[in-house]
């Protein structure tokens, strides 16, 4: 029988490849990357702003890991150039994939001690777990916001 912690990894880890699918389902309704409602963000920015996230993400968990490394102790990957300017659907879906992958990278190895424990970074608090449920949180969000943008505009 897993442990609470296995458990609660594997809940959360599961959850957060079912929020990527949910964003890469509305990736490939895409036809326009420039399309906008007025006064938000293309189509384009809100990729990009959720490619630059999961490296920040990724980032916030390595150290809540071990600084400039995830909980594995294993050195996380320099951050790219997350501009999407000029980038097609399949080059953005691919930065989507590598940042999704450095992020599962960073999360190997993590321990119970170090996925419960709640750290002050700045003026936030967060522990690994919660950085999961805000990872997936966050795709859900922008999927739908891309829906709605492509339905709108349809």
């Amino acid at each position: 029988m897993p442990s609470e912690f296995e458990s609660d990894l594997a809940t959360l880890t599961a959850d957060i490849h079912a929020s990527r699918k949910e964003l890469d389902s509305a990736v490939a309704s895409i036809t326009d990357l420039d399309l906008a409602r007025r006064g938000g963000w293309s189509l384009r920015r809100i990729l990009e702003h959720v490619i630059e996230s999961e490296w920040l993400y990724t980032s916030l968990v390595s150290h809540l890991g071990s600084p400039g490394k995830g909980p594995s102790g294993q050195p996380i990957p320099d951050r790219p150039n997350t501009s999407c300017d000029g980038d097609t659907i399949a080059q953005i879906s691919e930065k989507l994939a590598a940042c999704r992958k450095a992020f599962i990278n960073t999360l190997a190895g993590a321990t119970e001690d170090n996925f419960y424990e709640i750290q002050r970074l700045g003026h936030e608090e967060y522990s690994i777990l919660s950085v999961l449920e805000n990872v997936a949180n966050h795709d859900r969000e922008h999927a739908e916001q891309i829906g709605e943008i492509v339905a709108s505009t349809s």
